[in-house]
């Protein structure tokens, strides 16, 4: 079973169903469908812009952040969870620089988490830009 635990205050309107169902769909192209998960924070600027200080050590908000709990570029394998479920990490997105692209994109607000959500999710998966 893929589980997508979404934390995000009520002041952030966004369709949390459509965005679990994107992110399912992405998971299934990779045939990660099931036992799986995920955690997705949507939070606003000021916090955001804290985890990008702690953890880039860049300053301001930016759109998106991921914590994979795996690292790729390391050739040792990865120990399996007890369980058996596969933690891929977290995605945290800032809710007012989402709605900012979207506006700049011309884009409703629930197609810009999308896409931030899967920019995430690329992430959690290994693939990485410079």
């Amino acid at each position: 079973m893929i589980t997508i635990n979404i934390l995000a205050d009520a002041k952030f309107p966004f369709d949390r169903k459509s965005l679990r169902a994107h992110l399912a769909q992405i998971l299934a192209r990779y045939r990660l469908v099931k036992d799986v998960e995920i955690g997705l924070l949507v939070v606003g600027k000021r916090k955001m812009a804290e985890y990008h200080k702690l953890y880039m050590n860049l300053p301001g908000a930016t759109d998106v952040l991921s914590f994979p709990l795996s690292d790729s570029s390391d050739s040792r394998p990865f120990l399996a969870s007890p369980d058996g479920i596969l933690r891929l990490g977290d995605i945290v997105i800032c809710y007012s620089v989402a709605v900012e692209e979207a506006l700049s994109k011309q884009v409703v607000v629930d197609k810009q988490i999308q896409f931030l959500a899967e920019h995430g999710l690329m992430h959690l998966l290994g693939f990485h830009h410079e």
